[in-house]
């Protein structure tokens, strides 16, 4: 079995299953108990702390709302799984803004991205449900006549699409689904900690579309918006005017922070739990058997695949080189020798893929930077008479520049076609460097 389908399959599921686990812990019961709260003490004005823990504990195991976990454990598992498809272990450059569109409005980005607003808009309704009775679930039908019901079913999932539309953006467009080995590894707790800290959560509120200013932008747009429709089919405007009370724009502002922070631990504990470093063996026990698969279990192996494992393969051989005493077993396989034979297979098996990454490396520097050789003439031949016609020298024409750099050079002209596609600021070298990190932990 090769080493890639060997640590996806040893090591990646189990990591994502706990990942998941983790997720739906923190995610579901956290938020479902805020929620709890707020609907005991703000909507139904108790106060009394053993009838705030009773509810909060029937809440749990409520048969109603255990059915309703679905919906939620539903939009997480989607999220997961999106985060599971489009991670990447070096950073997107785009060499020019049409090449940053063309990303934007490819199918892949723009389906993935649907489903994480539909995700976040069925979170935000579900959170809203929870906190107060006047906001029915989603899946609940609203009483006839009962206008006020769709008018808040439809702010609530306005935001939480907003929100997703946000979160989406940073996620495929700006890099927000690279993953990186932390310099240093803390508990995991300590991590988890720290993403809830207040600073993180400010972060989180400002990244993803729940600060003062884009709230207010998101329910000034939608009541444009909504009143743009009402008078387009015949309606009063003055009916959308009756969303502005206390209750809903609290209820809103409540499922919009709480999103926007799920969505930060989201992401956070996604990247502890993918990247959480690991040893890899130096040798095996096949390494003496002649018939043994070439594709072991061994990091001369991890550190000539490709992906994630590569990264992680490294920065082993990172922690490796340090001077840890826990390595000191782990560094002397390295540096023996075969029996019989006496040859240096461990540490000729580390040397060579990390040389030879820093060999391509350098390679891509060199024809990105330095220009290209022109060819050589060859020299004229040495004519037997003494006196040379100079109409017989001819020149050699450059070769002919293709027709479709032509046209893109000719569109360059034009100041709206240049916008688009100029190269941006040293882009080339910015995506080779982009790569560079398990680079630098092969040099040292």
């Amino acid at each position: 079995m090769k080493p890639e389908e060997l640590f996806t399959s040893e090591v990646l599921l189990w990591r994502y299953v706990r990942a998941l686990a983790c997720l739906l812990l923190l995610q579901v019961i956290a938020p479902m108990a805020v929620c709890n709260l707020y609907h005991t003490i703000v909507a139904q004005g108790i106060l009394n702390p053993v009838i705030i823990i009773s509810n909060l504990v029937t809440s749990c195991i409520y048969p109603t709302k255990l059915l309703r976990l679905v919906v939620p454990a539903a939009c997480f598992i989607m999220l997961a799984r999106i985060h599971i498809k489009s991670y990447t272990v070096s950073a997107w450059v785009p060499l020019n803004r049409l090449e940053k569109w063309r990303r934007m409005l490819s199918p892949v980005v723009i389906f993935r991205s649907g489903l994480v607003m539909t995700s976040c808009a069925l979170l935000a309704n579900f959170y809203t449900s929870l906190a107060h009775p006047d906001f029915p679930f989603l899946l609940m039908p609203c009483m006839s006549g009962d206008i006020m019901c769709y008018k808040r079913k439809s702010v609530i999932i306005f935001m939480g699409a907003y929100v997703g539309y946000h979160y989406a953006y940073k996620y495929f467009m700006a890099n927000g689904n690279l993953v990186t080995p932390l310099p240093a590894h803390p508990r995991k707790l300590q991590l988890i900690k720290a993403s809830l800290s207040l600073r993180s959560m400010r972060e989180a509120c400002n990244s993803y579309g729940a600060s003062k200013l884009s709230f207010l932008f998101a329910i000034g747009f939608y009541m444009a918006l909504s009143i743009l429709i009402s008078l387009v089919n015949n309606g009063k405007w003055q009916d959308w005017v009756v969303i502005f009370d206390l209750p809903l724009m609290m209820m809103t502002l409540l499922a919009t922070v709480l999103l926007a922070i799920s969505l930060s631990l989201f992401s956070q504990l996604f990247h502890i739990f993918i990247t959480e470093p690991f040893e890899i063996p130096v040798a095996s026990a096949e390494d003496n058997n002649p018939d043994a698969d070439g594709d072991s279990w061994r990091l001369c192996n991890a550190l000539s695949s490709s992906g994630i494992l590569q990264v992680l393969a490294f920065w082993d051989l990172k922690s490796l080189a340090s001077s840890d005493p826990r390595n000191l077993s782990r560094r002397s396989q390295v540096f023996a020798i075969s029996q019989p034979g006496g040859h240096p297979r461990n540490w000729l098996g580390i040397v060579n893929p990390s040389l030879n990454l820093i060999r391509k490396f350098c390679e891509r520097l060199r024809r990105q930077n330095c220009p290209e050789s022109l060819p050589s003439v060859p020299p004229l031949p040495v004519e037997t008479t003494a006196l040379t016609d100079v109409n017989k020298n001819e020149v050699e024409k450059p070769p002919p520049v293709p027709l479709k750099e032509r046209f893109v050079m000719s569109l360059k002209r034009y100041p709206i076609f240049g916008y688009f596609l100029s190269d941006l600021p040293d882009a080339p070298n910015r995506s080779i460097f982009a790569e560079a990190l398990p680079v630098i932990w092969a040099v040292q």
